[in-house]
């Protein structure tokens, strides 16, 4: 599969794609949906840390550092596994034989990926900020002033494939005693038998993972965030609404709401979601998702709750915004929301391919290399 990144257009109108043949690159066991993704990211540059044309980290729940501190990290013998080095906390790797498919049966023979770790709060090291103590980036949909509608009206659309990279959480670098203990006892019932490694990263700052956020300046009740993420011990989740806490764990963490997409799945292996959402057709206030894992066609259903009696949702998923940027200010955005957004959060992501599109809420349809006759559309 080429690696490239791109922003396009869609060529025609929903009713011309549903008609007219279309090319299928055929991720994770699905053909691309009508007129194809709008937004494709297949990782072989990092990032820029100011000006970059597809990512953006100028928010709230970022610090990263634009890998500044790298030799600091390993003149301090920062180890995120028993003889790795930390080093670059954002980099590009090639993985071979960790690769996707592109006919839904063959393996391509390598991965192209971002890795993304988050060691926990190195301002404890001495680091000032940018410390690299969350790293948070914002992907929009669209270019500033293009949206002007309520995206979840007619629908968004997206695929993500990603894994944990799991790390060995370190007091001394700030993550809290309760992050190590669920690193020895990740199933909470005090039996230490986990190897010592974060192999799930907890709910932090009700932020995704992986996400689609949605923000209008003018309409706080209309704030949306479709996300998913590995927060819990094997398994990939919905992210929802979500008052609670974990019951007996000491870290007090959410989570415990969120809707499961896999269990007992290894997350240490890649994993790709197809997420749909839009709103309910009885409640405005209400955003239906509907997700499917690793090539299958049946949907797991969850609701966001944005708005409820006039007031926020309680506890509702939190997107993160660009209105920190000029460009930005004042001005609806649909962003991919990725990375560790907390401070005393800590853990690592290997990013393969993010895609979405804003034409609608698809099904997804089986991989085949042949246009798709049927697509569910709601």
């Amino acid at each position: 599969m080429m690696k490239s990144r791109y922003y396009c257009l869609l060529a025609a109108g929903l009713a011309m794609a549903l008609a007219a043949p279309v090319s299928y690159a055929d991720r994770g066991g699905w053909a691309d949906p009508p007129g194809g993704w709008t937004f494709v990211e297949e990782w072989h540059n990092i990032p820029l840390l100011d000006g970059d044309p597809v990512w953006n980290n100028n928010n709230g729940s970022d610090s990263w550092s634009g890998n500044a501190h790298t030799q600091e990290f390993n003149d301090f013998e920062v180890y995120i596994q028993d003889g790795v080095l930390l080093g670059d906390v954002v980099r590009i790797e090639t993985l071979p034989g960790e690769g996707d498919t592109e006919d839904g049966i063959t393996a391509s023979a390598d991965a192209t990926v971002m890795r993304l770790v988050d060691v926990g709060d190195p301002r404890k090291l001495g680091f000032s900020d940018p410390s690299d103590r969350k790293i948070f980036f914002l992907g929009p949909l669209h270019k500033p002033g293009e949206l002007t509608v309520d995206p979840f009206i007619k629908g968004i659309t997206y695929i993500a494939r990603y894994r944990i990279f799991p790390i060995k959480p370190d007091p001394d670098i700030g993550v809290g005693n309760a992050l190590v203990d669920l690193a020895l006892d990740p199933d909470g019932d005090g039996v230490p038998n986990g190897d010592g490694l974060l192999h799930f990263i907890p709910e932090a700052s009700d932020r995704a993972h992986v996400g689609i956020g949605y923000v209008d300046p003018n309409d706080d009740l209309a704030r949306t965030l479709v996300g998913t993420g590995y927060y819990n011990q094997g398994s990939l989740e919905i992210l929802v609404n979500d008052a609670s806490q974990v019951a007996g764990d000491s870290a007090s963490r959410d989570g415990d709401e969120n809707v499961k997409i896999l269990e007992n799945a290894d997350t240490s292996l890649f994993h790709t979601v197809w997420v749909n959402a839009k709103v309910d057709p009885n409640d405005p206030g209400v955003i239906d998702v509907r997700a499917f894992a690793d090539g299958s066609t049946t949907a797991v259903t969850a609701q966001i709750i944005r708005a409820k009696d006039g007031a926020a949702g309680p506890d509702r998923p939190n997107p993160e915004s660009l209105s920190g940027n000029a460009e930005w200010s004042g001005m609806m955005e649909a962003s991919f929301n990725i990375g560790s957004a907390g401070t005393d959060a800590a853990g690592g992501f290997q990013y393969d391919y993010l895609c979405a599109t804003m034409a609608g809420a698809f099904d997804p349809q089986p991989a085949g290399g042949a246009g798709v006759s049927v697509w569910d559309l709601y």
